[in-house]
Parts: C-alpha cells; structure tokens; sequence
C-alpha cells in the first residue's frame, strides 16, 4: 500500500535501495546533540555548495531553533527539524529518510494522484468510491495550496514538479498532519473535501486508522484507480523491466526505460543493436524513448540507443523522448542529451532540473540512525544547446501532454497517443550558417581555425581542429572513409592531407544535417555535425567533451579558449 511506499521511499529512488532500519530513542539530549553537530558537518563541509539558496545565518538560526527544543520533541518531530533543516539546501538529491522513527504511522484511508493539472481523489475507503475521479480541493478546511506551503518546509526539492510528487506521498500520514497544524491531535476523522466537473462540493471524512486497520481494508474495504480501469495500455510500466522494445504499430517503435542502468541479462549493447536493426529496417517512421518512470542511475547506459536515435533522425525519422514527474537525476541528462540532438520531448515537466546537485553519498547519524545522502557535485548542462535557456528548474516538454484521467481509466496512455496522432513535426535538417567572427586560442596559442555559426554555436572543419590539438595532449588523427560514410578520430599527432586551416567566405551558407557517423576509435560518438560546402563540420562543445577538455566562451572578446590541461566541466 501507499503508505509502506512512503516508509520505505521518504530517501530518493537514486539512494539507498531497500529500507531503512528503525531510529533507535532519540531521547537524550547528547545523542540528538551529537546527531546535529554531524548532519551540520555534512552540509556545511562535505556538500559542495550548501548556501546556493540560502543563507549561512538562516541554517545557523535554524540549527538554534532545534538546539532550543530538541529535549521537549518526540522521535518524530525532531526527525521532522532535521529533514527541515536538511532542505534549507533546495537540493533534491541532499535529504533524509525519516519513515521509520513512525513507529505507529496513523494513516488517511484515501490516495491523491494529480491529473489534469490538479489532484485528484485517486483510492478511497470503499464508502466513497463514486468520488474516485473528483478534484481535492481540501484536507482538514485547509487548501490544497495551503496544505502545500504548510508540509513543503521537510521537503528536499528544487523545482515546483518535484515538491508536489513528494507531497503525494505524505498528504495521507496523520503525524505529518498534526506536526503542521493541518488537524489536531488524536483526532479520530479527518475531513477531504472534493469537487466534481460541475463544482459541487462534497466533505468526505476519513477514520484515522493504524497500519493493521488500514491493511485489514483489503480490496474490498479500499478501492483504488487500477481497480476501476477498463483496460490497461501496452505501455503501462513494467517495474521488472530495466528496458524493453514494443512495435506499437502505425510505424513507431517504443522504448521502455525505467532505470539508467544496465541490465545484466540483457546487455545495452546487445539490446542496442537490437533497435538500430529495427530503426534500419524500413518498417518505422518514428521511435520513442519512454523515461517518464525513469529516477536516475548512471547517464552513459544510454549512449548506445541515443546513438542509434541520432542516426535515425539525420535519415529523416522522428525521434519523442517522454518526460514527466519521475524523471530525474540521470534520467533528467539522457532527457536533456536526447533533445539536443533533436528528438521532441513530449509529456510533462520533469521532476529533476536541468542544472542540480547529485553524484551522491549515503550516511547514518551516529546517535538516531536515520540515513540520509548528500551530493558531491554541481552539474551544469548548460553546454548543451537544448539546456541553456535553463538552469536549476524542470525541463520542460516541447508538447505537453500530461496523463489524463479518463484516459487512464480507458487503458490509453495520453502522451503516447500524442505522438502517435497529434505531433507531426521532425527534425529541421536544413539550417542556414554564416561565417563566424570568434577567435580560437588551444592551450594559449591562435589558431586560424575558422568557424561557422549554426543556431548560435560553433561548428569547425574536424581536420582544422586536428590541426589546432597537434602539439596538445588531446592530438588526434582524422580519417575519412568514403564507402562507409564513416568519419574516425584516433589519438595521435594529425597528418595534413591539404585544404586545412583554409579561410572562409563571409556571408551564409547552406548547412545540412550530416548522415555521417564519427566514431572515437571504435565508439560511435554522439555530437551534431553539418555538411557544408563538401566538409564536415561538428559542433565545437561536443568535441571537447569527446576529448575530455576544457572549454570557454569570452563574450566581450569573442574568443573561444580550449585548455586541453583542464577536464571539460558539465
């Protein structure tokens, strides 16, 4: 049931796996003491930027507060002070997992879920079923914005998305309730206040029940969504699968990606092969990359199939990446990579943000034994092009198409069906670049490398850049393999065959979106490149992070400064 979920899920899915063990009694001071000095220690000293988005003096007033009435608090509510005081940072990946100091969780026999752009009564004690459908409005009298702004202070988050998908999994614990003053303590009901399409309002009252009142319900005391469906669609996600394939017929095929890790019966690389044979096969127009359910992992499991992606897009298939709610971490970068090499994001904003903290670290304090994780690092995916307008919010769908209720209760998966009916468009092949007035300096030295400009970014003659890394720890070959179409970057100092270094006519140019593939001795390499005048030209970015350099950008001067010394930064 839901509330065993939140139990064992109050740590992110990307966390620690399985449950936590039971806080042992917090009851003397020293101990809780103890717990707070090193909560402090870890997100003043090992997170690698705590004060983003706040400030020291706010933590410090909030550490004070805690000190003044650790001794009168219960197990829970200092747990609560210590969750507050860790989501002071706006770090979704930085939090503590609480459930188990709920020794004796009280529990709301009804399930929120949001729908349609507002929550909606999704299970509900058998009594009310005909409700199942009908907007919340209220919990207690007290709004829903109200109930938001109240429970959001023990939340990690840093985006709007993904404050309210952890705030569903808490609106129904009574503890958490009455630490907030959203109803009174030993209350024995609690009010739920829905309406329906044409404003009616109805108050549902709701027995606060323990864990065995609640579980002795069953499917005939309790009545949820998936009872009431008439069909469930083929894409309904399948939480025993790391990654499947589905022909969903009128010429797509669909992706299902659940967890950015590989898995060890099927590896990537098989699997991977598998989709390029059926993206080369002729039978699809469109291929979708379903990550909606996807909490994170490690980013680069997904190379492979964004390569195969890449290469069905530039042959003029259409590629969807959907997005939602529970896309985060990891998932959240393969979302990003995907757009920036052209697919269409479809669904709804993801809960991770484009900009965040993550690559994490577990750790128990010492005295409660509550577990928790902090980040290590700051990611910035702002060197892609189709990250930049954002920074630390979700990313957002180029259609939206959010899951809607009546659909689901009809078996139809809503973004789905917006692309296999309502999106027509694909990628733009056919570009316009001029030349471009920046400057180019490799580890200290000019370059005559000339650039063109193609959507605001630039794209260099790979054999120019060859030459500019020749005397660089980054050197490397360029060989061209006219029967392939294959373009293959070796380590090695570059030999010039003629034409390098050759200056550009001002003006514009037609550029078109190169079928080519490169590969980085035997990988294939993602990374936009155009076919200009005969010549390739790749996107500047997406070479350095291939070479693993460091790149900047100096507006005022309208230099490009590549250290090949410094590891690129994302």
């Amino acid at each position: 049931m839901k509330w065993k979920r939140w139990l064992a899920g109050c740590l992110s899915a990307a966390m620690l796996c399985g449950s936590l063990p039971a806080a042992g009694a917090a009851d003397a001071a020293g101990g809780r003491q103890e717990d707070l000095d090193r909560l402090m220690e870890i997100l003043t000293e090992k997170h690698p930027d705590f004060f983003t988005k706040v400030s020291e003096q706010t933590v410090l007033d909030k550490k004070a507060e805690i000190e003044r009435n650790m001794a009168q608090m219960d197990d829970f509510d200092f747990a609560v002070a210590l969750s507050e005081l860790t989501a002071l940072g706006g770090d979704s990946h930085t939090m503590l997992g609480i459930g188990q100091t709920l020794k004796e969780p009280q529990l709301l026999p009804f399930a929120p879920a949001w729908y349609d752009g507002r929550w909606t009564l999704a299970g509900t004690a058998a009594e009310y079923r005909d409700y199942i459908g009908q907007q919340i409005v209220a919990i207690a009298g007290c709004t829903m914005e109200e109930v938001q702004h109240r429970i959001a202070p023990m939340i990690s988050y840093d985006n709007e998305t993904r404050l309210r998908r952890d705030l569903g999994s808490m609106m129904y614990i009574v503890q958490i309730l009455e630490h907030y003053g959203l109803v009174e303590k030993d209350a024995e009901t609690v009010s739920v206040t829905v309406r329906d399409a044409k404003g009616r309002e109805t108050e549902l009252s709701y027995p606060v029940l323990s864990p065995a009142e609640y579980a002795a319900l069953g499917e005939q005391g309790y009545v949820s969504q998936a009872q009431l469906r008439k069909a469930v669609p083929p894409t309904e996600p399948d939480r025993n699968t790391v990654y499947k394939l589905l022909d969903l017929g009128q010429g797509t095929l669909y992706m299902q990606y659940n967890a950015c890790r590989e898995d060890p019966d099927l590896p990537m690389d098989t699997f991977a092969a598998q989709v390029t044979e059926k993206l080369e096969s002729g039978a699809y127009q469109k291929f979708v990359i379903d990550l909606r359910y996807n909490g994170g992992g490690s980013d680069g499991v997904l190379y492979p199939v964004m390569y195969a992606a890449q290469q069905f897009l530039v042959k003029g298939g259409a590629v969807y990446a959907l997005a939602g709610e529970n896309t985060f971490s990891s998932a959240l970068i393969n979302t990003v990579q995907l757009k920036d090499i052209g697919a269409t994001i479809v669904g709804a904003p993801t809960g991770g943000s484009v900009d965040h903290f993550g690559q994490i670290t577990g750790f128990t304090l010492p005295h409660s034994r509550i577990q928790g994780q902090y980040s290590n690092k700051f990611i910035d995916l702002g060197s892609y092009e189709a990250a930049s307008p954002y920074g630390i919010e979700s990313f957002p769908p180029d259609f939206a198409a959010e899951q809607r209720f009546d659909d689901y209760l009809n078996g139809v998966d809503s973004a789905v069906q917006a692309v296999l009916q309502q999106i027509p468009e694909k990628l733009v092949l056919r570009q316009t670049a001029a030349a471009s007035s920046a400057g180019l300096t490799v580890d200290g030295r000019s370059s005559s490398a000339a650039a063109y400009t193609i959507a605001g970014c630039n794209y260099f003659k790979l054999r120019d850049l060859a030459m500019a890394f020749a005397d660089t720890r980054a050197a490397f070959q360029v060989t061209w393999d006219g029967a392939a179409q294959r373009v293959t970057l070796t380590e090695g100092v570059y030999t010039p065959v003629g034409g390098e270094l050759a200056p550009l006519q001002g003006g514009t140019k037609p550029a078109v979106r190169a079928a080519t593939e490169v590969y980085m001795e035997d990988m294939p390499l993602l990374g936009k490149m155009y076919r200009i005048d005969g010549d390739h030209y790749f996107k500047l970015r997406d070479l350095c992070l291939i070479l693993g350099v460091s790149v900047a950008w100096d507006g005022e001067t309208g230099m490009i400064s590549i250290d090949t010394s410094k590891p690129y930064l994302q």
